[in-house]
């Protein structure tokens, strides 16, 4: 039950900053003036969470240990969150990819009116 929360929690900050209204400037800002790595990493709902998740696996418990014998002690730990966030860039892709099918038509209307704005505002050409 722990882990589900956590991997909830992890869905709901990358959901807040990926697509609110409220981050929208942030995401404006990144994708005008960074268009590679914090462009992606502020819009991509399968990127950002493989931080937060490593963030969260740092500052809880990561619901993944890594405890190999024969791997020095630092690889372990390395792997460890590594692994946190592979974990929870999956299950939070998932649960978007649920999100985006329930919501339909809907998800790709509000896609492309987002798209119109940025293109309105220069942020990105058409």
């Amino acid at each position: 039950m722990e882990l589900l929360i956590i991997i909830l929690i992890v869905y709901g900050i990358s959901a807040i900053v990926t697509i609110s209204k409220i981050f929208e400037p942030l995401r404006d800002f990144t994708e005008k003036h960074s268009p590679n790595f914090w462009s992606y990493l502020t819009s991509c709902m399968q990127c950002l969470p493989f931080w937060i998740g490593m963030f969260v696996s740092f500052v809880i418990e990561s619901p993944v240990k890594v405890e190999n014998e024969m791997l020095p002690s630092f690889l372990n730990v390395l792997f460890t969150y590594l692994f946190s966030g592979a974990l929870f860039s999956g299950t939070t892709m998932l649960i978007h990819t649920i999100f985006v099918h329930l919501k339909g038509e809907k998800w790709d209307k509000s896609q492309e009116k987002d798209r119109q704005r940025k293109i309105k505002k220069r942020i990105i050409k058409a």
